[in-house]
C-alpha cells in the first residue's frame, strides 16, 4: 500500500485499485478438473502433495511441473465411471490440510533459520518453509505463487525466466524480496526473479524471504465464526490473496511493517492493507480478486490498515467505496497506550461516522477486535 498516512491514502486507492498494474483475471468456460500438486521446502524436500478439483480454463499455455497428475471429467476413456466421485474422500481431507499449511512452520516472532540459496530451487513452484506458504487456489496462477509479473506490467499463468515471482508469507510475516529498481509508471514489482529456470533473490540485502513485522498487534476473534483476513500482494498486484485465517474465538499476528526500513513507493514509506471478509467466508473464497457485488476479495465489507514509522504504531479501519453494506460482525482497535478511538459498530465508524478511523499505538500491544 502506498505512502504511509494510512486513512486518507489508503481510502483514496481503493477508490481505483490496480488499474495501473494490468493485471489480468482470466475468465473462461470450465469443465471440472482433479490435480495433484506437489511443493517443496527450501531445503528441496516435499512437504505437501495435494489432490484437489478446480475449473479448467480450457486455455492452452505452459505445462508446469507443479502439475504431475490430471484427469478431466471430460474423459471419457477413464476406466472408472465416475473419476471425480471416486477421490472425493481425498478432496475433502486435503481442504484442513491445505488450511493448516497457510499458517506456516514458525511458530510466532520465531525467525527463520536457513538463508535462501540462488539459484538452487526451480521457478515452477513456491519453495514453501522459513516462512513461505503456497497460495494455490488463486485463478489463472499456478504454483502457489501470488503474482507472476515483468518488469512491463505483463503476467504470466507460470514463473519463467524473465518474471518476478512473487510469495506469500504466513500470518505476521511480510515478504523481503523486491528490486531496488523499480518502474517509473508507478506500478511495482517484487518477489524472486527467474533466470533459466532458477529462482533467485531480487533483493540480495536479505538472506531470508519473510520476516516479522512489529511484533504487538494481533487479531482477537470473539464471534464464533472465522474471518479470513486477506492482505494485498505488495509491492507487487495489489491482489489480496495472502490469507490470514482468525479461527472462531482464537488470535492471530498482524503483519506490521515498518515504513521507515519497507518497501518505499516513489520515495515514500508504504504499509500493510487488509481486506476483510464476512465471518464464515474461507480464505479460499474471500482471498481473491472478487467481482462486483460478490462481497469477498476487493469487495469485502472491511479495510484495515497497520505500519510503524518514527518508532510509534498506526492502526486503521478504512470505508471500502466498493462494499458499502456492514458486515456480520463488529470491529475495535483497543491497546496499552493508544490515542485516539476507532471502532466500525453496527455499520457506522465510531459510532456515528462513514470515514474510517486511526489510532496511534505509544506503546505496549494493541489488537483488531472480532465482537
Amino acid at each position: 500500500m502506498k505512502y504511509f498516512t494510512l486513512l486518507t491514502v489508503l481510502s483514496t486507492a481503493l477508490a481505483t485499485p490496480l488499474q495501473h498494474q494490468h493485471h489480468h483475471h482470466h475468465e473462461h468456460a470450465r469443465r471440472a478438473e482433479v490435480t495433484q500438486v506437489v511443493y517443496v521446502d527450501s531445503n528441496g524436500n516435499q512437504v505437501q502433495s495435494q489432490v484437489t478439483e478446480n475449473a479448467s480454463s480450457g486455455v492452452t499455455g505452459e505445462t508446469t511441473a507443479e502439475t504431475i497428475q490430471t484427469r478431466s471429467s471430460d474423459d471419457s476413456s477413464s476406466s472408472d465411471s465416475n473419476p471425480v466421485a471416486s477421490i472425493a474422500s481425498s478432496v475433502a481431507s486435503s481442504v484442513s490440510s491445505a488450511i493448516g499449511d497457510i499458517e506456516g512452520d514458525l511458530s510466532a516472532f520465531s525467525d527463520p533459520s536457513k538463508k535462501f540459496e540462488d539459484g538452487v530451487y526451480d521457478c515452477d513452484s513456491v519453495p514453501v518453509g522459513q516462512g513461505v506458504i503456497a497460495v494455490d487456489w488463486v485463478s489463472g496462477l499456478n504454483g502457489g505463487w501470488t503474482t507472476i509479473m515483468n518488469e512491463n506490467g505483463d503476467t504470466s499463468s507460470s514463473c519463467k525466466d524473465g518474471y518476478y515471482c512473487s510469495y506469500a508469507c504466513q500470518a505476521g510475516m511480510s515478504k523481503t524480496q523486491w528490486p531496488s529498481e523499480q518502474p517509473s509508471n508507478g506500478m511495482s514489482i517484487g518477489g524472486l526473479y527467474c533466470k533459466n529456470g532458477k529462482l533467485y533473490r531480487s533483493n540480495t540485502d536479505n538472506d531470508y524471504l519473510c520476516q516479522w513485522g512489529a511484533k504487538d498487534v494481533n487479531f482477537v476473534s470473539e464471534i464464533s465464526k472465522d474471518v479470513a483476513i486477506c492482505r494485498t500482494d505488495y509491492p507487487g498486484s495489489e491482489n489480496m490473496n495472502i490469507p490470514t485465517l482468525l479461527s472462531a474465538g482464537g488470535k492471530a499476528p498482524c503483519s506490521v511493517v515498518d515504513g521507515d526500513t519497507y518497501f518505499k513507493w516513489l520515495g515514500g514509506k508504504t504499509s500493510t492493507q487488509y481486506y476483510v471478509n464476512n465471518a464464515g467466508v474461507s480464505v479460499e473464497d474471500g482471498c481473491i480478486w472478487g467481482t462486483e457485488g460478490s462481497g469477498v476479495g476487493n469487495w469485502a465489507p472491511v479495510v484495515l490498515g497497520s505500519g510503524t514509522t518514527g518508532g510509534k504504531t498506526y492502526l486503521s479501519l478504512i470505508p471500502n467505496p466498493n462494499n458499502k453494506d456492514k458486515p456480520n460482525y463488529n470491529i475495535k482497535i483497543v491497546g496499552d497506550d493508544v490515542n485516539g478511538d476507532c471502532k466500525y459498530e453496527n455499520g457506522q465508524y465510531n459510532g456515528s461516522g462513514s470515514d474510517g478511523c486511526t489510532v496511534t499505538v505509544n506503546s505496549g500491544s494493541a489488537k483488531f477486535v472480532f465482537y
